[in-house]
């Protein structure tokens, strides 16, 4: 199941968003580890349309997500 980014970026109970400059940052919520953890694999494994960059903790557990929308088509064909 693909996950779309507009819903991504609303943020839930596990995870805040931070509007970056090419892309979105994704954090897990204190208390909410194992539910971002989670969701961080759901999203790495269903990304249609952007590119996942997981990020880690001193222990090598994913506590954040940036996320960088790919390149979109244009909808006119440029002229000659």
């Amino acid at each position: 199941m693909t996950m779309d980014i507009d819903t991504l970026l609303e943020g839930g109970p596990s995870y805040g968003v931070i509007d970056a400059k090419d892309g979105y940052l994704l954090y897990g919520r204190q208390g909410h580890e194992a539910a971002f953890r989670a969701l961080a694999e759901q999203v790495e494994a269903s990304a249609d349309g952007y590119e996942v960059i997981p990020l880690t903790d001193e222990d090598d557990r994913c506590d954040r997500l940036f996320i960088a929308p790919l390149a979109e088509e244009k909808s006119f064909a440029p002229r000659d």
